[in-house]
């Protein structure tokens, strides 16, 4: 086995939680990012026009009671100040009305969770900004339950399974799923904007027995997929497998599989080579022939 580098792995006994599969998208923040400074904006044009309306009417009030006193405040100054303390007061309500308009926006856009978090300040996004964060947008089959889980498990190509929040649903489907869609994050490196991978979520609560299936260990002949398990000292069987239960690293089986087994995780390609191949022949015992 050390020599043709036939490698094996034990199967361990695991409980099984349904999921589907679904595809998880990388979401560029920078939208995000700029979102959440344009709501600190509208919030801070919103403080500034309320201060203005208040320092405009505390001022209107008091010209307006210096000139019914007869305090050397005339008509024209009076009533200027209560135009500017009207001015001030319609900006207050225009600055409202922006700030009310681009948060419903947000949502529109964003869902609630995300805008609401935008809302926070202009650094909100600065995790994913700065890439210790990563927003998935992932898209569900259709007829998949609306009910989100709270963590997935994401497959990245060239590295280990990663697990992902929920942050909430998110306002637009998927152009390719059309099931529901949900925004998750997840601490990650090496992604790029636009990436597309495969995420396994959880759906219902039943949990069924049964062993991983690594995916190393899975090999395809005659369109169908097969493991080769140790049966004894340099001895080992092809066996099919179920390729129905994605599991994060592997497949799950509830049959066919025991915990304890050991499964070839690399050779299998020789172990196929060499059952494939014919017996050996007997050699011709008439000797040479001259003739």
């Amino acid at each position: 086995m050390a020599a043709s580098g036939i490698e094996t792995a034990l199967l361990e006994a695991t409980q099984y939680r349904a999921t589907v599969e679904g595809i998880a998208t990388v979401t560029d923040p920078q939208a995000l990012v700029a979102l959440s400074a344009q709501l600190a904006a509208s919030r801070a044009a919103v403080q500034a026009a309320r201060e203005q309306a208040i320092a405009g009417a505390a001022q209107a009030k008091r010209l307006e009671a210096l000139y019914r006193n007869d305090k050397f405040v005339s008509q024209q100054d009076e009533q200027a100040a209560v135009a500017a303390a009207a001015a001030a007061r319609a900006q207050q309500v225009s600055a409202a009305a922006g700030d009310a308009s681009a948060r419903a926006s947000a949502r529109t856009e964003w869902g609630a969770e995300l805008a609401a978090i935008a809302s926070r300040g202009a650094d909100a996004f600065a995790d994913y900004a700065q890439g210790r964060r990563l927003l998935l947008t992932v898209a569900l089959p259709i007829g998949t339950s609306a009910q989100p889980a709270a963590t997935i498990t994401v497959l990245s190509p060239g590295a280990r399974p990663l697990t992902a929040s929920l942050i909430g649903p998110a306002p637009k489907s998927d152009a390719g799923v059309q099931g529901p869609t949900f925004y998750y994050w997840t601490a990650a490196d090496g992604l790029r904007s636009g990436q597309r991978l495969s995420a396994l979520v959880p759906v219902g609560t039943k949990t069924a027995a049964g062993v991983i299936v690594p995916d190393d260990a899975v090999l395809w002949y005659g369109g169908a997929p097969w493991v080769y398990v140790a049966t004894g000292p340099g001895r080992f069987t092809r066996r099919p497998i179920s390729t129905s239960a994605r599991a994060a690293g592997g497949w799950f089986e509830a049959a066919g599989f025991h915990a304890g087994e050991h499964i070839v995780v690399r050779g299998g390609e020789l172990l196929l080579s060499q059952e494939r191949m014919p017996p050996p022949t007997l050699q011709s015992s008439g000797g040479d022939d001259d003739d």
